[in-house]
């Protein structure tokens, strides 16, 4: 992890989420989905793919950001907590939309 740059980070981060974006849109023409109320979005419904972009886009960042808050807290101690902040925050983004592109490649195919 000490050896790539925050940009290269940055950079992967931004190709998954463009991967993300365009797998999960087309595994939304295949199939709709329920939802938390219990109605049903057809698939290729504009709510259905609205839903999933702000949920990759903005939910998920959200989320790790909270996480890597509290693991760059402990982490290497003798660089300041933002840089450290956006190394942890860039790492745990690119594992997680790797996985992720993965299990979206699985249920397309």
């Amino acid at each position: 992890m000490k050896n790539i740059p925050n940009k290269k980070l940055f950079l992967v981060f931004v190709v998954l989420l463009i991967l993300n974006v365009i797998g999960l849109i087309f595994q939304t023409q295949k199939t709709g989905a329920y939802n938390l109320n219990g109605t049903y979005s057809e698939a290729n419904s504009t709510g259905i793919i609205l839903s999933v972009i702000f949920g990759i886009v903005i939910s998920f960042p959200l989320l790790f950001a909270f996480l890597a808050s509290v693991i760059a807290i402990f982490l290497n101690k003798n660089v300041s907590y933002k840089k450290r902040f956006i190394r942890t925050f860039l790492f745990i983004l690119v594992i997680f939309y790797t996985i992720f592109l993965i299990r979206i490649l699985f249920n397309i195919v």
